[in-house]
């Protein structure tokens, strides 16, 4: 192992171990996901592959990378990953800067979002999404009653965060920047910054984003398809509908493990964005609500185990990952019932995709290691300044 691999991993031996609780519900929704891409994708991947497993191949592949990261996750000392968060930083921006490269960014559907890594895919603002937490959950322990003052206390991390979410956006990818902005925001709010400085950008923001989602055809074409779907039943209303369709269908108990009819090339995306459908229509409103019930059991305990924890660093640490988890998973399910206009987000630990099935992992397990301190009930105190 390298020297940096031993001093992260160096003296965890503290007392506690963990709350079991998370890796269930983790499990079950990982289990879930397994089952219902299987489903949701044989058909595609046998028309396209000739392999009904092609994508449940893949995703087992980035399950065990993701079990391996989220045992390191679950180990790692978190006062000396403190001083490795500023190597992350510049390791985070060379792979959003990498992806916008020709030929070494995978383009896909008119966007530069993933690095190739032979067979595989990964998509670096995912990672982004982790940095931030890990970034923020740093500076805001650092900062402490500095964050009541605007240009001294928050100023410099929103200048950072501005420009990590400037290279998600021109990639571009609109559901990945407003879900780490959202993640930023709630952070910052939860680590003391005045809600008046933040609502203040807000307003500053609404006609920026409102001049990028106008300023582009599709994504007009997005916000007429969620205001008026069936106007645009052809074209991008599509989708939109053939959720409907999906869920409706579903009724209570659903039609039947793998007897879903949108999957029959009816529905676009059917084991990525939109698989939250097609449980609803195999597994009915039982299953969908089941579904939602492990989400809100994993943000009730992620929230019990963050306010469980004295220290500030583990305090906001917890916090955002349970923010990371649970927050595009209300989004996802939004997108899907209708409430939300479409934005291409996954759904955690369910859908098809390697890069959100890794972070989510590793998420999991620094949620795990913040709950040995709490549960063990030895939360501490601030930890001494110099980190990060």
């Amino acid at each position: 192992m390298s020297e940096w691999g031993r001093s992260i991993l160096a003296g965890r031996t503290r007392p506690g171990a963990g709350d079991p609780v998370l890796l269930m519900i983790a499990f079950l929704l990982g289990l879930i996901g397994l089952v219902m891409i299987y489903s949701a994708s044989g058909i595609l991947a046998g028309k396209h592959y000739n392999d009904s497993a092609f994508f449940l191949k893949r995703q087992l592949v980035w399950m065990g990378i993701g079990l391996v990261g989220l045992t390191v996750a679950a180990r790692i000392d978190l006062d000396r990953l403190r001083g490795w968060i500023a190597p992350l930083t510049l390791l985070v921006f060379a792979l959003l800067i990498a992806v916008l490269l020709p030929g070494v960014g995978s383009e896909i559907n008119g966007s530069r979002r993933w690095l190739r890594l032979g067979p595989l895919a990964f998509q670096p603002s995912e990672a982004a999404k982790l940095f931030t937490i890990l970034y923020l959950s740093n500076y805001v322990a650092r900062r402490g009653d500095q964050l009541r003052d605007f240009f001294e206390g928050v100023g410099p991390a929103l200048i950072l965060i501005g420009l990590e979410l400037a290279l998600i956006l021109v990639e571009p990818d609109l559901g990945m920047t407003v879900t780490v902005l959202m993640l930023a925001a709630m952070l910052l709010l939860v680590g003391g910054v005045s809600i008046k400085h933040l609502a203040s950008i807000g307003l500053l923001m609404i006609p920026l984003v409102l001049y990028w989602i106008l300023k582009t055809p599709y994504r007009r074409e997005r916000v007429m398809a969620y205001l008026h779907p069936w106007d645009n039943s052809s074209s991008s209303g599509f989708q939109m509908i053939q959720s409907y369709l999906a869920l409706g269908s579903g009724g209570i108990a659903g039609n039947g493990l793998g007897e879903g009819r949108q999957k029959l090339f009816f529905l676009p995306e059917p084991h990525t964005d939109f698989i939250f459908a097609l449980i609803g229509e195999e597994l009915g409103l039982i299953g969908t609500l089941f579904l939602l019930f492990l989400y809100i059991a994993l943000l009730w305990k992620g929230t019990q185990i963050a306010l469980a924890i004295e220290d500030p660093f583990r305090r906001m640490l917890g916090t955002g990952m349970t923010l990371m988890m649970t927050l595009p998973a209300l989004l996802n399910m939004g997108v899907v019932t209708g409430l939300l206009p479409t934005k291409g987000l996954a759904l955690p630990f369910v859908s098809y995709g390697g890069s959100s099935l890794l972070m989510n992992c590793v998420a999991i397990g620094f949620l795990f290691n913040v709950s040995r301190e709490a549960k063990a009930g030895s939360g501490r105190t601030a930890v001494q300044g110099g980190r990060g």
